[in-house]
């Protein structure tokens, strides 16, 4: 037997998704039975139609997710439920469950937009920002400070920003030079090799009526890293200043401030001065 996936994350109190298992051997699988190896989250619930299947046949094992996510906003170890699904002559399937909220780590970072409309036989998509900081960078490190990509400028796609800066400038000649789309680029935390530098809607609301177009706090333009961690206490409050990838004009690009010093809002700031770096990566579904 096989299944569509090995594992599905699903949105709190979200759409039900489904595992998928077909037949792929030449006799019929008989007596086939889903366990729960570990506990499904409270509210959570499994049903299956899989008893037998005949060759090329199909079933579904369906999970229906309550209000209770896997584990606590921040824990940074949260551990899957577990469904086993075998029959009598068949191999057995080990398949993980995970219940998501904002604040969750899962796929290498704190879980801050999630995307419940894709392909219920597949994961949720979403956002989530790294569990660390790549340093402290200039925004762009060359002598002359010149530029950035003048394709940079989306308020709300990192990725593309990110991707823009890296084709025009490269890699940096060095390390005290490399700059902040470059070294979220570069970065392999968790085992992930997708990271890109937010954009500044990604990372925050308009609060002070700056003009970054992010809206406000009660309606902002994208789920963001403000709204859904900091503002919830689920983001370490020593993270103050940040760079976004929006280039704002040649010679500066917005900035999103986090911490308690000063009060929580967006700015602009010139590309050579220092700010941390905090990167986000899209879910795999």
């Amino acid at each position: 037997m096989v299944v569509s996936s090995d594992a599905l994350a699903l949105k709190v109190s979200g759409q039900s998704r489904q595992f998928i298992v077909t037949n792929v051997g030449g006799q019929d699988a008989v007596h086939l039975t889903a366990t729960l190896t570990t506990a499904l989250p409270t509210g959570t619930h499994l049903t299956t139609d899989c008893a037998a299947l005949a060759p090329g046949a199909s079933c579904m094992l369906t999970i229906t997710p309550g209000a209770t996510p896997t584990a606590a906003p921040g824990e940074l170890e949260p551990v899957p439920a577990g469904v086993s699904i075998a029959g009598t002559n068949t191999n057995l399937l080990a398949l993980s469950v995970w219940v998501l909220d904002v604040g969750g780590v899962y796929q290498g970072g704190l879980v801050f937009d999630i995307d419940d409309e894709t392909p219920m036989t597949g994961g949720v998509g979403g956002k989530v920002l790294a569990l660390s900081n790549v340093g402290e960078r200039r925004f762009f490190g060359a002598p002359d400070y010149v530029s950035i990509s003048p394709a940079a400028t989306s308020t709300s796609d990192g990725a593309a920003n990110t991707a823009a800066i890296v084709a025009q400038f490269g890699p940096p000649p060095n390390a005290y030079l490399e700059y902040p789309a470059w070294a979220c680029h570069s970065s392999e935390e968790a085992g992930f090799t997708d990271w890109y530098l937010p954009a500044i809607c990604e990372l925050g609301y308009d609060a002070n009526n700056v003009g970054t177009g992010c809206g406000t706090s009660q309606t902002p333009a994208l789920p963001n890293v403000r709204s859904n961690l900091s503002d919830r206490g689920y983001l370490n409050a020593g993270l103050v200043n940040v760079w976004s990838s929006t280039q704002l004009a040649p010679s500066a690009t917005w900035q999103q401030l986090l911490g308690n010093w000063p009060a929580q809002h967006q700015t602009r700031n010139a590309l050579y001065v220092t700010e941390y770096v905090r990167c986000a990566r899209a879910l795999t579904p």
